[in-house]
């Protein structure tokens, strides 16, 4: 198939299938990693220096998506530095030996494209979007801050105040995202994954310059990162521009990773666990109540995602969803209930939720939300949840393979967060495969209030029920 309209009709076709599905529900071949579909091929190669290279060769357009990911994140933050590795992300663009501060991104746009990046708990990502004929710019500036950022503390101070106000604006002004981020401490407590990308301003503010130095010495080493191009060119160009400009980087030493010990499902004997699972109570300044169950399911490499994604999307997507038919339109005890699953590298969640009006207490809501969740291990979704859910998850891959960047992002993800590029190339066939059997084999394992973390947000005036 000529690589111009691969993407597309990979795209359409994944779309097609959604339709067959819905018509037919049999097992139809997927879009992507098929062998009867269009391929998603991706070639691979490796510098001395250990830099991985994947390339998705398309040409579709005469543009490239370069993406450099660093396998580190908040999670390899040492308690009182959190919120280290985002800074180190906006230091990135403070400038380096032969670039100037805020060039590498003048220079990119100069040339017709655009760069940012991001940082994850288990990752941090530099992208940029050019014409395929700057794509040795766009590694050339890549390198160049691998091997030679500069770090000053003018510019520590300015960044920090930057990313102070990112925390200010998305975990201190916004009500939910406060709960969000102190419920997300509770489920993922006694683990790397108990604190955001965010960080804390206390911690922020320790942040020395030889603390970020020896952070980039340690991290961002050519054996520690992943590029990804996907676009107008070719394995073989990248490897030959890669190797000029990367190759003279030498290699790091291995660097360290904190294990994260977290169990899924985890145990009923759980410090304050009752007939609500672990349950609690944030008085917040709010005006609608809700609340929040965090059920712990394995990290984005268990075999059990796959099944775990159905039963999710069964549960929680959409007004046809369980959650929102019982709780919302039969027993009207919500106003919104919905939910979607949380998945890092090594540890996860299916978080559900319930918003109600006054006049309901916490407990019942809390109890309708579990039953709710925990009937799917006794009720497996019906051949229409089941059709449904597929096509939700088909329709969710063809609009990411629409654009260069949603397939270089598949691409890092799969190799970086997943267990490797099959997790790309598989496509949605896995999630195809899932039966009802499977669904609510998962269901019965994880769907359980012992392993549920329960917390009631309710207004301030209402408190008294104690702390989780």
């Amino acid at each position: 198939m000529p690589a111009r309209s691969r993407r597309r009709q990979a795209a359409a076709t994944a779309v097609l299938m959604a339709a067959i599905v819905a018509t037919t529900l049999i097992d139809v071949p997927a879009a992507a990693g098929s062998s009867s579909g269009p391929s998603f091929a991706v070639r691979h190669g490796r510098l001395a220096n250990g830099l991985e290279i994947y390339v998705y060769e398309d040409a579709t357009v005469p543009l490239v998506s370069v993406s450099l990911w660093y396998r580190v994140g908040s999670r390899d933050e040492p308690v009182g530095r959190r919120g280290m590795a985002h800074l180190m992300e906006h230091m990135m663009f403070k400038g380096s030996r032969r670039v100037g501060p805020e060039a590498h991104a003048r220079l990119i746009q100069e040339a017709g494209g655009i760069a940012n990046a991001f940082t994850t708990t288990d990752a941090t990502v530099y992208w940029e979007k050019v014409p395929s004929s700057q794509l040795a710019l766009a590694l050339a500036l890549e390198a160049e801050r691998m091997a030679y950022l500069v770090i000053t503390p003018e510019h520590l101070a300015s960044e920090r105040e930057v990313v102070k106000e990112e925390y200010r604006l998305r975990a201190q002004n916004d009500p939910i995202g406060v709960a969000l981020d102190r419920f997300h401490a509770l489920v993922f407590e006694g683990t790397p994954y108990a604190w955001t990308a965010l960080g804390f301003l206390d911690d922020l503010d320790r942040v020395t310059v030889e603390d970020l130095e020896a952070f980039y010495r340690r991290y961002y080493v050519p054996n520690n990162a992943v590029l990804v191009v996907a676009g107008d060119t070719t394995l073989e160009e990248v490897l030959r521009l890669a190797d000029h400009y990367f190759g003279p980087i030498p290699a790091g030493e291995e660097p360290p990773r904190p294990v994260i010990a977290f169990e899924a499902p985890r145990s009923s004997a759980a410090e304050g666990s009752s007939t609500l699972g672990r349950f609690g109570t944030l008085p917040m300044a709010i005006q609608v109540p809700g609340v929040l169950a965090g059920f712990a399911v394995p990290g984005a490499a268990h075999p059990d995602k796959y099944a775990l994604g159905v039963a999710t999307l069964v549960l929680s997507a959409g007004e046809t969803s369980r959650l929102h038919q019982r709780l919302v339109r039969e027993q009207q005890l919500a106003v919104v209930a919905s939910g979607g699953p949380v998945f890092y590298a090594d540890a996860g969640t299916f978080l559900a939720f319930s918003f109600y009006l006054p006049g309901h207490s916490p407990e019942a809501q809390a109890e309708a939300l579990l039953a709710e969740v925990e009937r799917l291990a006794h009720e497996p979704p019906t051949p229409e949840e089941l059709e449904r859910a597929r096509n939700q998850l088909a329709a969710s891959v063809a609009f990411q393979f629409d654009s260069l960047d949603g397939v270089a992002n598949l691409i890092g993800s799969a190799v970086v967060m997943e267990g490797g590029i099959e997790a790309f190339t598989d496509g949605i066939q896995p999630y195809l495969s899932v039966t009802a059997e499977q669904v609510q084999r998962v269901a019965g394992r994880y769907f359980v209030r012992d392993n549920a973390t329960v917390v009631a947000i309710v207004p301030e005036a209402a408190a008294g029920l104690g702390q989780p």
